[in-house]
């Protein structure tokens, strides 16, 4: 008999069919969910609540109250409904999306969603806060089908976090609508918390997502009709510039304009964003291959946006580690090319994914190598960039909480096939002979259990535990300023 967590449950779901005036019945195809919506800094707060029916169309109602109740109040508002008619491999279906506008921050809010006389989802959440507190977990690599994402996503319920930032590779294996139905949503919108099947994740915990390699497999929309549903399930902060080497959609002509026009503002745009949350800035970019991490306008706005937040903690966040102990993925290095730019911005952290591990770095500083005129890094043929190190070996996280540094997290066990399991907490084994390119930087490797990170801070004091899917702490520190 699997565990359950005796939690407050303020779902009311319905989910597999609804009556309609015609005598047709209407399947809920992804019960509503939550989403952050264009609203990156802590000015104005919104959620955009999503759900998917199949064909039979339907007039939905929803509706939002201030309180954790719809009970003793008359100040009920009305939200804003759109949808997009989607005609994904020969099949039609409905993606609603709901405007909760107008929000106070610090504020809990009741929602739900339903047609006459049927109430398909009623439950509440908790606006962003203003505070010098937060407490939210990251993981990447995580719909991939697998129990293990399941007991992940229990223990991350467990752990009631204001939001989740998944650092890519969302739906495997391309990204798929498909995949997303059946890899990632039924685990993190399960009516209940359970070891086995997930938990009530999204339909009260907003999730920030950002683009991996397998989130772009489907970008050729004729091999796969319903591919880059990134751009469908996501309603994300549109407060990045378009760059020159950006996705591109792929097909014919009247494929992408059909795929444009059901996912715009947020194609090509919602590649890279940021947010404010309490004390905290995340910054979230695309390190795909079709990237240029220097793209001028990019290193612009980036700057400018780093810069701007007067957030105690300045977090950056992208798929692809330039910094990774592992044997997988070692070559991919490009994103080592934004080092000496985050430094100078003072940014404290960066997550990321894409090798199925959990690892931490020493705080360090890199000087990427350039060449011999002094105008231009070098990438080798292999995708390393090599350069000069220098380590903060006294920093610890206990005694010695301030860096010197930024300290690199690859978090990508949330749920796909673990990488290089030999390697877990045994140094000796991550060594890569290559002096220019690799140092013991890395101070923490897990590879033999899926992990998440959770990250609290108060103040000037930031905590991140890596937890595993049973629950247990397997790596801590603590950073002061």
């Amino acid at each position: 008999m699997a565990n359950s967590i005796d939690f407050k449950q303020f779902s009311i779901s319905a989910f597999l069919f609804i009556a309609t005036s015609a005598g047709y019945s209407q399947q809920i195809l992804v019960p509503p969910y939550i989403q952050p919506g264009n609203a990156p800094k802590l000015a104005k707060e919104k959620k955009i609540i999503l759900w998917q029916t199949d064909s039979v169309a339907a007039v939905f109602t929803v509706e939002y109250v201030k309180g954790s109740s719809f009970l003793g109040t008359d100040k009920i508002v009305k939200a804003k409904i759109s949808f997009a008619k989607l005609r994904l491999k020969g099949k039609t279906t409905f993606l609603y999306r709901a405007d909760l506008s107008r929000l106070e921050f610090d504020e809990i809010y009741s929602y739900r969603v339903s047609l006459p006389g049927k109430i398909i989802t009623e439950t509440s959440f908790t606006t962003r806060t203003k505070k010098q507190q937060t407490r939210f977990v990251a993981f990447g690599d995580c719909g991939a089908g697998t129990p293990q994402q399941a007991k992940i996503a229990y223990q991350v319920y467990a752990q009631k976090p204001q939001f989740v930032l998944v650092t890519g590779d969302i739906a495997y294996s391309n990204g798929l609508e498909s995949d997303y139905r059946k890899n990632f949503f039924p685990y993190y919108t399960a009516s209940t918390a359970d070891t086995l099947t997930g938990a009530p994740l999204m339909n009260s915990i907003p999730f920030y997502v950002m683009l991996g390699n397998h989130d772009v497999h489907g970008a050729n929309l004729d091999k796969f009709p319903d591919g880059l549903a990134y751009f469908y399930y996501n309603d994300l902060p549109l407060n990045a510039p378009s760059t020159e080497l950006t996705l591109k959609a792929e097909g014919s002509a009247e494929t992408i304009k059909t795929f444009k026009k059901n996912t715009e503002p947020r194609f090509p745009r919602m590649v890279n964003f940021s947010f404010d949350y309490g004390n905290v800035h995340i910054t979230c970019l695309d390190a795909n291959y079709y990237t240029n991490p220097l793209d001028p306008d990019l290193l612009v706005w980036l700057a400018n946006d780093i810069k701007s937040s007067q957030a105690d903690w300045k977090i950056v966040s992208f798929h692809h580690p330039g910094f990774n102990s592992s044997k997988a993925h070692y070559d991919d290095q490009q994103m080592r090319l934004l080092a000496p730019m985050l430094e100078k911005l003072e940014v404290d952290i960066v997550l990321n994914g894409h090798v199925h591990n959990y690892q931490r770095s020493v705080p360090l500083t890199f000087s990427p190598m350039v060449n011999e005129s002094g105008t231009e890094y070098i990438i080798t043929p292999e995708g390393r960039v090599d350069g000069t190190f220098v380590l903060d070996n006294n920093f610890d996280g206990v005694t010695n909480t301030k860096p010197k540094g930024i300290i690199y997290i690859v978090t990508g066990a949330g749920g796909g096939q673990l990488y290089d399991a030999r390697l877990s907490n045994n140094p000796d084994l991550w060594k890569h002979d290559l002096p220019k390119n690799w140092v013991p930087f890395t101070v923490k490797l897990i590879s033999d259990i899926h992990t998440f990170t959770l990250v609290e801070t108060d103040g000037k004091k930031l905590t991140l535990k890596q937890m595993d899917a049973n629950g247990n702490v397997v790596d801590a520190i603590t950073i002061s300023k």
